[in-house]
């Protein structure tokens, strides 16, 4: 039998657990809902910056893409400039063979550079007559030789040039594959690994104008003026077009032609151009001058095209060498530089 005694001991120790539960779980519980906050906000803010990271590769990739795209489409800008230039060169030799019936090439394309205007792009192109300067590679005969004539013309153009910072003997010795010194100014990989950094001498012929900066002391202001006047082209096919050439070019040609004289034989081919050696042959300054009249000519199978596109707030400059066949007026590409700036330096005229 429960007895009141029993019944209030049971009342009391239930009261006394409600009162022990009811301390305990309340904190147990806010402390559960606390963590489940930080755990959400963690979440939160780790997917905010993922979201972030995204949209920011996102627009790189997005931007690289527009790059390309435009990088691109200005390239195909200069290749149909290129496309340009050999119709243009293919038409002035048919003209030359119909209607002149006298091949020969002057500054009548050349004094200009062209701008023509598309959707989106301007494309600036001009012409440079490499065959009006003394090749380089010509110092040297593919036998291995020394051509005293075009040495004997470098000589008189660096007089007149003032350049003391370079020798015809070095541009020898850098292209002959001997290991023998050109003359006292030579030098050969014995001076050449004396530097610092060490580095062999080419032994070949010139690829590119820009090498003559690895020649010993050269000075960017002697080299600034030597390239107004010399190439590089392949050896023994470059004649010297007098049409084309420099008053200095000009004056190297002779034994004893004054600066005086040379400028005046570049005033008056403006009104004329020599169609024939002859015509040139005959001028009284060039016969008093002591002219040699070898490896000179009227007409140019090398011609640089310089192109320069606009597009998007990008450009893309391309320098091509063409070589123009004299037989049937085909062309060829021989080389494509990318890698140069300030390529469009005359005075632009709109098409």
């Amino acid at each position: 039998m429960v007895t009141k005694v029993d019944e209030a001991v049971a009342s009391g120790m239930s009261r006394m657990v409600g009162r022990n539960r009811s301390l305990v779980n309340p904190p147990a519980i806010k402390q559960q809902k606390g963590v489940a906050l930080m755990i959400v906000i963690f979440v939160f803010a780790l997917v905010s910056i993922l979201s972030v990271g995204m949209y920011n590769r996102q627009s790189i990739f997005v931007q690289q893409a527009g790059n390309l795209l435009a990088q691109s489409q200005a390239y195909q800008y200069a290749i149909a400039s290129e496309i340009f230039a050999k119709t243009w060169l293919y038409d002035d030799w048919e003209n030359d063979k119909n209607v002149e019936k006298e091949f020969f090439d002057d500054l009548t394309f050349l004094n200009n550079s062209l701008t023509r205007p598309y959707e989106g792009a301007i494309v600036s192109s001009q012409w440079n007559d490499v065959q009006g300067k003394l090749n380089v590679n010509d110092l040297v005969s593919v036998t291995g030789e020394v051509n005293e004539l075009i040495k004997e013309r470098f000589v008189r153009l660096f007089n007149r040039l003032a350049i003391e910072t370079v020798k015809v003997d070095q541009l020898i010795d850098w292209i002959d594959e001997n290991q023998e010194t050109s003359g006292f100014d030579g030098a050969e990989d014995g001076d050449y690994l004396s530097l610092e950094p060490p580095y062999r001498n080419a032994g070949q012929p010139l690829l590119d104008i820009s090498e003559l900066r690895l020649l010993p002391n050269i000075s960017n202001e002697d080299y600034l003026k030597i390239i107004e006047h010399v190439c590089v082209l392949p050896q023994g096919w470059a004649p010297v077009n007098v049409n084309t050439a420099t008053a200095a070019v000009l004056q190297s040609l002779a034994a004893e032609m004054t600066d005086a004289q040379a400028d005046s034989l570049v005033e008056g081919r403006e009104s004329e151009a020599w169609k024939k050696l002859e015509d040139f042959k005959a001028e009284q300054v060039v016969n008093d001058a002591k002219t040699d009249f070898r490896y000179v000519g009227v007409r140019s199978d090398f011609y640089e095209l310089a192109t320069e596109v606009t597009l998007a707030e990008r450009t893309v400059r391309l320098r091509v060498l063409l070589y123009r066949s004299n037989e049937d007026g085909s062309l060829r590409v021989l080389s494509r530089n990318q890698g140069q700036k300030y390529l469009i330096t005359k005075q632009q005229v709109a098409l």
